[in-house]
Parts: C-alpha cells; sequence; structure tokens
C-alpha cells in the first residue's frame, strides 16, 4: 500500500484540497519517475460547474481495453432503449392434434445475450402448456438474425476462454459450459470431473489421476469436433484438494443449442422425434410462443458489472440488425457506434473494431470518452440506467476490491478496461463536497507495469475525492 493509499484508510471523511491544489498533487504525483514510459491520457471533467478539472493529454490515442463498453451501452440505451426486450421464437409449419405437434418445431433466435439454464427452463414450461408432449418433426433452429461471423477482430485467434466465445443470434449459456474438478475419492483413481450444466454435446475423456500429496497440475482443454465438443482433462490432483471450477466456451453454438432444447424438452416430458436442422424459418410458419428476456436496463448491468464481452457484441449485433436491417452484423454495428460518436463531436481520430473492447485495435482518448459520459450524464432517459450499469468502488462489479474503506468507497461509478499492459478506467465520481465529475484514465505501458497503473489511478481517485467546490 502506497503512502497516499494509507492516509485515507479508516475514514469517509478527509480534508478538502482546493482544485488548484488537487491539480498540483496529481501532476507532481505523474511525475514519479517509477512511471516513466507509460502512455497516459488522462482527463478530468465537473459537470456541475461544466469545466475541466484535471488533465493530461487528454487527446492522446490510446488503447482503452474495456473501457469501449461505455460506448456500445449508451448507444444500445439510446437507440434500443432501456425497455427493450430480446425474443425467442417457436413456431411451427404443422399443427397440434391431442398430445402431439404432427410438423417441425422451429426456434428461432434474436440474439439474446443471457439465455441461460433458468431461462430455457421457463421457455420449456411455457410450451408445455401449449398441451403437446411429442413432436413428429424436426427441431429446427434458425441463427439468421445475425451473420454467420461468430468472431469478432480481437487478436485472440479463436481461444477456448469463456471470455472469447463464439456468437450467434441463438446461443444458450453465453455459448461456455462449466467444468468442475474435484479429487477422486482414494489415490490412483481419476479426478471427479463434473459437467455443469448437463447435456450430451459435452464429451469428457479423463486422464487424471487423485495423488496423495503434492502440487495440483490439472489441465482442462476442449476439443472440437465436427458436431461436438470433447473435453480432456488430465493432470494430477492431491487428494482432499478443493474442488475448482474451469470455464470452456463451446465450438457449435445450433449443436450446443439443440441439446439444451432437448434436455429441457425432455425434463418437461416432451420428445422430439425428428433430427436437428439448422435452417432460417420459412414464412408460412405459425408462431406458437415467443419468449422475451428481461429488459436491456438489466442486462446493461450484467454487462458493466462483471466486464462481459459476450453480452457486449451481441447487442452490438442487434442493434446492428435492428437499425440497419438483418443479418445484423459487427461492421453494421460498429457503423452505428460511429454515428453515435459523431453525434457528439467526435468524428475522428479514433479506432472500433469491435464492441467489448477486447482488442489492442480499438483506440479512443480519455477526452472522447468523457464527452461520451457528459452525453450520457445529461440525458435523463438514459443516466440511471448507465450509470448503474457501473461498478460501484469498493462494492460490486470489476471494482469490489478497490479502495475499500477508504474515502473513494461508495462514492465512484467506474467500468475498469484491461489487456496485458492496459488499465483503464472511466467514470463518474461524487467528491465530498457533492460535485460528480466525469473521468477517464487510460494508461498503456509496453513494460506491463499494470499493478502499478492501477495503484496510480487509485491515488488520483482519492485527491479528486476531495475536491473543494
Amino acid at each position: 500500500m502506497t503512502l497516499t493509499l494509507a492516509l485515507f484508510m479508516g475514514g469517509s471523511q478527509a480534508f478538502g484540497i482546493e482544485r488548484d491544489a488537487v491539480n498540483q498533487k496529481i501532476t507532481s504525483l505523474l511525475q514519479n519517475k517509477a512511471y516513466q514510459g507509460m502512455e497516459m491520457s488522462i482527463h478530468v471533467y465537473s459537470l456541475k460547474k461544466d469545466a475541466p478539472v484535471f488533465s493530461k493529454e487528454e487527446h492522446k490515442i490510446l488503447k482503452p481495453a474495456s473501457n469501449l463498453k461505455l460506448v456500445t451501452t449508451l448507444a444500445a440505451l439510446k437507440y434500443l432503449g432501456a425497455d427493450y426486450k430480446f425474443k425467442t421464437k417457436l413456431y411451427t409449419d404443422g399443427k397440434i392434434e391431442g398430445d402431439t405437434l404432427k410438423g417441425n418445431l422451429y426456434i428461432k433466435g434474436f440474439g439474446d445475450p443471457k439465455l441461460v439454464s433458468e431461462q430455457l427452463w421457463f421457455l420449456t414450461n411455457d410450451l408445455k402448456r401449449l398441451g403437446f408432449q411429442k413432436v413428429q418433426g424436426a427441431l429446427i433452429l434458425d441463427e439468421s438474425f445475425f451473420d454467420d461471423k461468430r468472431t469478432v477482430r480481437n487478436g485472440s485467434h479463436g481461444g477456448q476462454r469463456a471470455y472469447d466465445a463464439p456468437l450467434g443470434a441463438l446461443s444458450i449459456n453465453f455459448n461456455t459450459t462449466a467444468i468442475y474438478v474435484q479429487p477422486g475419492n482414494q489415490v490412483g483413481e481419476p479426478a471427479k470431473v463434473i459437467v455443469d450444466p448437463t447435456h450430451d454435446y459435452i464429451r469428457v475423456i479423463n486422464q487424471s489421476k487423485t495423488t496423495a500429496g503434492g502440487k495440483k497440475e490439472i489441465l482442462v482443454i476442449r476439443l472440437p469436433k465436427k458436431t461436438h465438443d470433447v473435453i480432456l482433462v488430465k493432470g494430477k490432483i492431491p487428494l482432499g484438494a478443493p474442488e475448482k471450477r474451469y470455464y470452456r466456451n463451446i465450438s457449435h453454438p445450433l449443436y450446443y443449442a439443440a441439446s439444451m432444447f432437448r434436455r429441457f424438452f425432455k425434463e418437461q416430458g416432451i420428445s422430439v422425434l425428428g433430427k436437428n436442422r439448422f435452417e432460417a424459418t420459412p414464412l408460412t410458419v405459425k408462431e406458437i410462443l415467443t419468449y422475451e428476456s428481461r429488459p436491456l436496463r438489466i442486462l446493461v448491468s450484467d454487462l458493466n458489472k462483471i466486464s462481459n464481452n459476450f453480452i457486449a457484441e451481441q447487442i452490438l449485433k442487434t442493434m446492428a440488425a435492428e437499425l440497419k436491417g438483418t443479418p445484423g452484423s459487427t461492421d453494421k454495428g460498429l457503423t452505428i457506434l460511429g454515428e453515435f460518436l459523431k453525434g457528439l463531436g467526435i468524428q475522428n481520430g479514433y479506432t472500433l473494431v469491435n464492441g467489448s473492447g477486447l482488442s489492442y485495435d480499438n483506440k479512443m482518448s480519455a477526452a472522447q470518452l468523457v464527452e461520451v459520459l457528459k452525453y450520457g450524464y445529461r440525458e435523463f432517459k438514459l443516466f440511471p440506467e448507465y450509470v448503474s450499469s457501473m461498478g460501484i468502488m469498493g462494492v460490486d462489479g470489476t471494482v469490489k476490491d478497490r479502495l475499500k474503506g477508504t474515502l473513494a468507497a461508495g462514492r465512484i461509478r467506474a467500468k475498469t478496461g484491461s489487456l496485458k499492459g492496459v488499465v483503464a478506467l472511466s467514470g463518474y465520481l461524487l467528491t465530498q463536497k457533492q460535485e460528480t465529475l466525469a473521468f477517464s484514465m487510460i494508461m498503456n505501458d509496453t513494460k506491463n507495469r499494470d499493478v502499478m497503473m492501477e495503484t496510480l489511478q487509485n491515488e488520483i481517485l482519492l485527491y479528486l475525492c476531495q475536491l473543494e467546490a
């Protein structure tokens, strides 16, 4: 802990500092030789006085990482509306006779980024009330609301981590699955491997072993196959070691979705006799059920507090489909973000390649992000949902463990941005004198001094909290 942070621990009040003194303290802090070589773009703006408070190379274009989600979120709230709900629709080309649907069952996705197991239960329960228990035809899944590009430009080269899951208009559980690994019952036995939720899309190959002691050395590898994924678990786990959870994305969203739908149908006593098919829904079919997501005002909180890349990209493609026509694409979505920024007077200098910020190719300045924050603050219809989507410093989200027990805790709503060598933080701050500030701090460092950059940001925030009116 630095001396500056230590001085602010243990109390909610601190002596105020005049504006010039705050400016001088932050300037002096940034001149520390320890920070040489770091690139910074910092801009702090008083929303009460409509004037800058502090700036350092505020127009410098740097990598903002997930701070870009603040742009995607605000554009979505503006263009889709806080009450927007994502739909999943079910259709048939047949008719219900007794307990049998004589025809095919179509399921069309419209981009719901949070169609998870709990929602599938509700959807299936609604379907059950229609009265049939058997589908004579095929289960046909339709994701034509989006284009067929599963990935966005992010430099990850199709990794298997959950944060890099493939996209799709009909996606279940963020297109991820959880794998739990526990020690076996005795030494020499394989580890216990549990896939959650249960489904037949994942096949497990368990090459692990329970040992008497030593270090846990478990590898969980997702191996893509033509119509399913294999989870290979190998390595050693000591007897008595705690369970560990691993998240992996899946390779084939539609095969995964089909497996999950069939699982929930079976639990409700509904069987589909035909095979799975993946194709567009014809215009001649009859709609039999529409399931709606929670409103966007709720989903953007999940997006920003935990920095969910999948939700951001799904929302971007949904905006594209709704505003520019189907199929929704990342490129169309980026055009919308460009139009949004142009409306704020931001016409050039930035580079956007996706909606989540998961790329070193995204570029923005602190001044540009503060313009976005200023617009969000001044639009009453947008601000409540916008600010509540951000993490509360020292309380929740990705800033839960920052500045706990200091003057800043609870006074700041912010979005973090993190890549290797990139630490960004943007949001709103309420000073001790009840003055609201919009701020953005983007820091890039080729030496990857990420912890040092985060600590520096924390110290700046503490000085800003003391700002006198």
